[in-house]
């Protein structure tokens, strides 16, 4: 019996000794499973984009200047009038579509960046700009036209990641090209009478202008590589020259016709409000 009983806890022991090795060995042969991957705002991307701008061009004309190069061509030896400047201005609107391109680098929650881009534009006002002051009397008046027809930036940024989302600031360097025209809305009267009235033409002249830009935007990434924005920007171009020539053609009872140079100063500023689409190449495997 005392042999039996001695093999039977053997038997125990032996068992319990194989069960914490299996337990062992199957704690070991576990599967490891990954972390789920952080994402990475770190990349090189490319992207569409449109919206909407509007804003408002505010003018200034010399008028002493131009009725002394007046009186200069009419050997007249000095300006005809007196009249000073006279200002005006004109609300501008309209939509734009172009491209981005450019690229992050996110150090923990902290992103930098910097973008280029370009956009086919349609921002443009008319009406009258000029209050003519004196010359009124004689029934001057002009319409401006100003059409914003491309337009880009180039800037850096920096942003916050919250996981798939990114809240950033912007800024830098500005560029538009447009198209500005000054028109007379309507002959006008000279002397009196029925045979009294003047013309002046048209002008139209195209214009590249640099300036700044500074913004602000939200973008989240619904998908590894895509993301999606909006955004808000104000482009200033300052107050640049946007003189044109016209010619001043006199009544039938003066037969005369002088260049009319009229020498004015446009400040051009508007705001984007742009939503678009990004694609990011995440070469560095983030």
């Amino acid at each position: 019996m005392a042999v039996l009983r001695k093999f039977c806890l053997a038997s125990v022991y032996a068992l319990a000794l194989t069960g914490v090795a299996g337990a062992a060995d199957l704690a070991v042969k576990a599967p490891i499973v990954p972390p789920v991957p952080v994402f990475s705002w770190t990349g090189v991307y490319l992207g569409i984009g449109g919206g909407a701008g509007w804003g408002n061009n505010q003018y200034s004309w010399n008028q002493d200047a131009t009725l002394a190069a007046v009186a200069a061509q009419m050997q007249n030896g000095g300006p005809l009038l007196v009249l000073g400047g006279t200002q005006g201005s004109l609300p501008t609107s309209g939509g734009f579509f172009g491209g981005q391109l450019g690229g992050n680098w996110q150090i923990e929650r902290a992103v930098l960046g910097i973008q280029a881009d370009a956009h086919w534009a349609d921002i443009e006002g008319h009406g009258s700009c000029f209050d003519a002051g004196a010359l009124a009397t004689a029934g001057i008046s002009f319409a401006c036209k100003d059409k914003v027809s491309s337009f880009g930036t180039v800037t850096g940024q920096i942003g916050a990641a919250v996981d798939r989302a990114l809240i950033y600031a912007k800024g830098g360097w500005a560029w538009e090209y447009g198209q500005h025209s000054l028109n007379p809305t309507a002959p006008f009267n000279v002397m009196g009478g029925n045979n009294s009235q003047a013309t002046i033409t048209d002008a139209i002249s195209s214009q590249f202008r640099t300036g700044w830009t500074f913004g602000a935007g939200v973008e989240y990434a619904f998908a590894r590589n895509w993301s999606a924005f909006v955004e808000y920007n104000y482009l200033d171009f300052g107050t640049k020259g946007a003189n044109s020539t016209h010619l001043l053609s006199l009544p039938n009872n003066v037969p005369a016709s002088f260049v009319l140079p009229i020498q004015t100063t446009a400040t051009d500023r508007f705001n984007v409000v742009k939503v678009g689409l990004n694609y990011r190449f995440d070469w560095l495997g983030l």
